[in-house]
């Protein structure tokens, strides 16, 4: 989960994002895949390599020897350090079926990268292949979808168009993220069906996004309320 908290936008809000991002090719591309797939832009564009470069002392903790005595042990951190222009995952243009309409996206489950397959609506395959078709890249299975801007650009691009479009609220790129699962809980889906579409660790992580859900409901639930 990202740090900063996220302010819900509306679809409105979304759709006028979208709208003023169709200046520019991809990012219109890459944006209407994160609000379809509700897939992180570290799962699309990929993420950085680390290397541990020293560990920090964090406090103790207690074991227990082959003797039955305890022990006091240091609890340890990794520092670790970016490797430049050196990164792992992102999605290539051999993880798009384009015919089923599927994606494999790399995610990291358990401290490991494992590949994910997520659903591509047709609207978007199309979107998608349009761009690659652009770019002359559709016929590279090598070449990297989402990685034509850098991380940071990318980022900062979400909060352009947002501004663009009179959004006054702090947007960020998990927006589209948030926007994707609060949809899908507002139609009914249970937290176990939306974790095998977004990569969700366990289920039950969903369970944050339930607030947002309660106050959705509210001004419905007042009206109902006054009829018991």
């Amino acid at each position: 989960m990202p740090k900063q908290q996220i302010i819900p936008l509306s679809k409105e809000e979304i759709d006028k994002i979208l709208e003023v991002s169709l200046e520019n090719d991809f990012y219109y591309m890459i944006f209407l895949t994160a609000k379809t797939t509700g897939r992180r832009l570290g799962e699309l564009w990929g993420t950085q390599k680390m290397q541990e470069i020293n560990r920090k002392i964090i406090g103790k903790k207690i074991e227990i020897d082959e003797n039955g005595n305890e022990i006091a042990l240091a609890r340890t951190r990794k520092i670790l350090k970016r490797i430049p222009k050196e990164y792992i995952g992102g999605v290539q243009v051999k993880d798009i079926d384009f015919q089923n309409g599927m994606m494999k996206v790399w995610v990291l489950k358990r401290r490991k990268l494992q590949q994910d397959e997520t659903i591509l609506p047709p609207e978007t395959v199309q979107v998608i292949k349009h761009y690659l078709i652009k770019v002359k890249k559709l016929n590279s299975p090598d070449y990297f979808v989402f990685r034509e801007k850098d991380y940071r650009t990318i980022q900062m691009a979400i909060k352009s168009y947002a501004k663009k479009a009179g959004i006054e609220k702090n947007v960020c790129f998990h927006n589209f993220r948030h926007y994707f699962i609060t949809e899908l809980k507002k139609q009914g889906w249970t937290n176990d069906t939306i974790s095998k579409l977004t990569g969700h660790k366990t289920p039950s992580s969903l369970t944050i996004y339930d607030h947002v859900i309660a106050k959705d409901i509210k001004e419905d639930a007042l009206e109902a309320l006054k009829k018991i």
